[in-house]
């Protein structure tokens, strides 16, 4: 696991490390200057010429630092200093003493120079207005520079961006790398910062999570080397009853696919085995693509006795993926609700079923935090908030955490950056696994039946939830690999996801 933090939280943990713990700012400074040249060096081979563009605060005086160990190491290098001066900060202020003592001198503006490198360092985390005058050009000029071929390296991140949201405040740099110090800061996770960012390396400069007094980090994200452990623990004596028994409610007439596909993601992940409800129409499809499934098929109506067997039978329950919003459905969904007993993954046409019923959003919020989870993408986290899409892409985190509120559940808000919150948790989880490549019909199928694997495992649910989102984002990852993000379908993620899990 790793923190994900704000510009607020970020300069608390700086200033716990400085005060209470002792490392001076500038031997953090320097470790960052160190980094940096380290992170770009290990990126690409040395570059010939460098530009360095500073503003006046904290940020400014790592990107001086940087500029200096290039230039020792051979780089020719140019400073460019934007800002007012007299309102440097102390730091900065060193470091550009330090140029002058070894001869180095700054500009004032860019020139018309061509470079091999431009590091960024003109606007910190600390930014929180939009980008204007000045330094707006100095952004735009920075970006013709990257047009021109020049590789960009912005320090901490983009400038112009904004570190907690990803907003673009007026215009951004466009980073080929960016190096951030201690944690990952949220605007380089989410979009559209985490377009301008480029590829993304954290590096330690010993600010830890001692620094950590007031308050912890409000969000955290995986990365590839953390699976090995998230994994559930496969029992050498186990059995297929060992490993969970999940019941699936899915499909309706001409949707079987979303049956195959969710019913998959659950052994796929896991689990010993799956059971699907679902109208008799499917039973032929499901049977010849899906032979490892049970199933329990109806005609007109499920028997009320033969669905109450169905739910004590199972460990886990998921309920939605194509399963249409006509009576019948909402009768099965009725029955998954009132089952207060197990855990329950809803998904697609049940949420579009919640959101339109007072009776089953009831039922809803009665089951427990432990024991709901929603897996929503935009459309249907708009329609059970009822919002609508601007009031949606404004305030995206709010209105996740007021539906996890609300219904006293775990979200799974999908979203080309997806989203994990519990009521009654203060952090959030920030998926960094996918691309674009898994934005295909029925990949949201496979999540909800993987949650539901990973749960029948006997995990913990928010622990279930925040693997499978990661677990799935890291299997397109492979998918896209081997087909390419336009040849990708929905199967190929079920595919890939042994090859994830294979050897850990």
């Amino acid at each position: 696991m790793n923190y994900v933090v704000t510009a607020g939280e970020m300069k608390e943990y700086d200033r716990d490390t400085i005060e209470r713990i002792g490392i001076p700012s500038m031997v953090l400074m320097e470790r960052a200057a160190l980094g940096t040249a380290e992170a770009i060096l290990q990126s690409r081979p040395m570059p010939e010429t460098v530009l360095v563009v500073a503003g006046t605060g904290n940020n400014g005086g790592d990107g001086l630092a940087v500029g200096r160990l290039l230039a020792l190491k051979g780089a020719r290098v140019t400073f460019c200093l934007a800002g007012d001066r007299d309102k440097m900060t102390l730091e900065t202020k060193k470091q550009l003493a330090i140029l002058e003592n070894l001869g180095f001198s700054t500009m004032g503006n860019l020139g018309s120079g061509e470079y091999d490198m431009v590091v960024d360092a003109l606007l910190g985390i600390g930014l929180s207005r939009q980008v204007t005058g000045a330094y707006l050009a100095l952004v735009k000029q920075i970006n013709r520079c990257r047009e021109r071929g020049s590789y960009v390296c912005s320090v901490d991140i983009p400038s112009g961006i904004c570190a907690d949201t990803g907003e673009i405040l007026g215009d951004a740099v466009k980073a080929d790398l960016t190096v951030t110090f201690a944690f990952a800061k949220r605007g380089l996770l989410l979009y559209p910062g985490r377009t301008y960012a480029g590829k993304v390396v954290v590096w330690d400069i010993g600010i830890t999570e001692s620094a950590f007094q007031r308050e912890m980090p409000g969000a955290f994200c995986y990365a590839p080397g953390d699976l090995k452990g998230l994994l559930p623990k496969r029992r050498p004596d186990g059995n297929k009853g060992t490993f969970g028994k999940v019941l699936l409610i899915a499909g309706n007439r001409d949707m079987s696919g979303a049956c195959i596909l969710s019913g998959k993601g659950i052994l796929r992940s896991g689990a010993g085995m799956v059971k699907i409800v679902t109208p008799a129409c499917n039973r032929e499809i499901v049977q010849r693509a899906f032979p490892e499934a049970m199933l329990y098929t109806y005609e007109e109506a499920p028997e009320p006795e033969r669905l109450k067997e169905c739910l004590e039978w199972a460990d886990v329950l998921v309920a939605g993926p194509g399963m249409g919003k006509d009576e019948k459905a909402f009768s099965l969904m009725q029955g998954v609700l009132a089952d207060q007993r197990k855990p329950a993954v809803i998904d697609a046409d049940g949420l579009n079923l919640i959101a339109a019923s007072k009776e089953l959003q009831s039922l809803a919020r009665k089951r427990g935090r432990e024991k709901l989870i929603m897996t929503p993408h935009p459309g249907e986290l708009i329609r059970l908030g009822n919002r609508d899409m601007e009031y949606y892409r404004k305030n995206r985190e709010k209105l996740v955490w007021e539906l996890a509120d609300r219904f006293d559940c775990i979200m799974a808000a999908k979203d080309a950056v997806t989203l994990g919150v519990q009521s009654g948790r203060k952090e959030i989880y920030i998926n960094t696994s996918g691309n674009n490549g898994i934005a295909t019909a029925g990949s949201g199928d496979i999540l909800a039946g993987m949650i539901g694997g990973l749960l029948a495992q006997k995990m913990e649910s928010f622990e279930a939830v925040c693997l499978g989102i990661y677990l799935h984002g890291l299997a397109g990852e492979e998918a896209v690999r081997q087909k390419g993000t336009m040849g990708t379908v929905a199967s190929d993620i079920l595919e890939a996801l042994p090859v994830l899990t294979k050897t850990c």
